[in-house]
């Protein structure tokens, strides 16, 4: 069994789709909109950007369809019950047409500055994967210890189980993608919550691709909806299961660049 050879998502699209998953981010999320529509359209005359609520308890999706309101080129599409951001991501990736796609967390931790960069990196690459941990990254302000404990004990155990070796900072929630392989990558995905990452970037070192890291900024913000001992049980069963799954084939030839045209190039 293959992938199919087309985007699961036919008709003409949008040079960019942007996609943002949110779970409870009526506070946050409504006022960061509003600025990233407008660089949006200075700077990507032809985009689509796509805000999963992920099965939210507040009043998020009232919040974010008022922020998106009047703007053709972006939608809301929200669901019952919470999934976890691997679905979140998945949904959006699969609704999307753009011939780049690029995710975001929804505080903006790494801002939307940082696209174009991305998309350059896209012309020789299928993945660019956002890192804070390669020269160059901004990080603000320094993450506690703990924090870079649980990073260092998880880059660890994730190497020992699924490899993945030349990536330093695969749980950045900043990465851009090959929109058609995007879609027929997460068509794969098995994973609901947050080692998704880890399982499409397996999926695609597996299949040879080639994934690029580039530095962002990152700034630490409050409001984390990762629990330390939940996530730890979560993330040895799905790296196991990872591991363990039986994944259809990747056909890497298919995989064309980005062409320059969809930054104006």
């Amino acid at each position: 069994m293959t992938l199919p050879d087309a985007p699961l998502t036919t008709s003409p699209g949008p040079a960019l789709s942007v996609i943002i998953p949110a779970y409870n981010e009526q506070q946050r999320l409504p006022q960061h909109l509003g600025p990233a529509l407008d660089y949006l359209r200075e700077h990507f005359p032809s985009f689509e950007l796509i805000v999963v609520d992920d099965g939210s308890t507040d009043r998020t999706t009232e919040a974010v369809g008022a922020a998106l309101a009047g703007e053709p080129r972006a939608r809301l599409i929200a669901y019952q019950p919470n999934r976890g951001k691997g679905c979140a991501i998945r949904t959006g990736v699969l609704a999307s047409r753009g011939e780049a796609v690029v995710f975001l967390d929804a505080d903006f931790s790494t801002p939307i500055e940082e696209v174009p960069h991305a998309l350059e990196l896209l012309r020789d690459a299928v993945v660019v994967v956002g890192s804070r941990d390669l020269p160059g990254a901004e990080v603000r302000p320094s993450q506690p210890a703990f924090r870079r404990l649980a990073s260092v004990v998880f880059d660890v155990v994730k190497k020992l189980i699924v490899g993945l070796w030349d990536i330093k900072d695969t749980q950045c929630g900043f990465k851009a993608y090959h929109g058609p392989f995007a879609r027929q990558l997460f068509a794969l995905g098995q994973v609901d919550r947050f080692m998704f990452d880890v399982e499409i970037l397996y999926l695609a070192e597996r299949a040879g691709l080639r994934i690029r890291e580039m530095p962002v900024r990152w700034a630490d913000a409050p409001g984390s909806k990762v629990r330390f001992w939940e996530g730890l049980v979560n993330m040895f069963r799905d790296l196991w299961r990872i591991r363990t799954h039986s994944y259809p084939a990747v056909i890497p030839e298919r995989a064309q660049p980005v062409p320059d045209h969809i930054a104006g190039r």
